[in-house]
């Protein structure tokens, strides 16, 4: 069982956390929320036995190394925050769809 995910997911996690209190408004408030979706999927992901050749799975590993990466170490205001919000976002459902498909298997 590897815990790569649920280690991605916390780490996209605090850079989103410490992207969003560099913002204010709209942004701040979907970063928070996007923060605290991978925090609760980062928990998830340490009690599930996770298949890592499972294709959902390397899509959410890919996702959060990407939303990881453009992001940075978020220790400030990046230029596109919207293309962020997205990218985390979106690893944020690769992540959710790798934990249902692994429930289902």
């Amino acid at each position: 069982m590897s815990h790569e995910l649920a280690e991605k997911t916390a780490g996209l996690a605090s850079r989103v956390s410490n992207l969003a209190i560099t913002h204010t408004d709209d942004d701040s408030r979907n970063l928070l929320e996007i923060q605290d979706r991978l925090a609760d999927l980062s928990l998830a992901a340490i009690v599930r036995d996770l298949d890592e050749e499972a294709v959902a799975y390397q899509k959410a590993i890919k996702g959060l190394n990407d939303a990881i990466d453009f992001i940075g170490e978020a220790d400030g205001q990046i230029a596109n925050v919207a293309k962020a919000i997205t990218l985390a976002s979106k690893a944020a459902d690769l992540a959710e769809k790798a934990l249902t498909s692994a429930a289902k298997a």
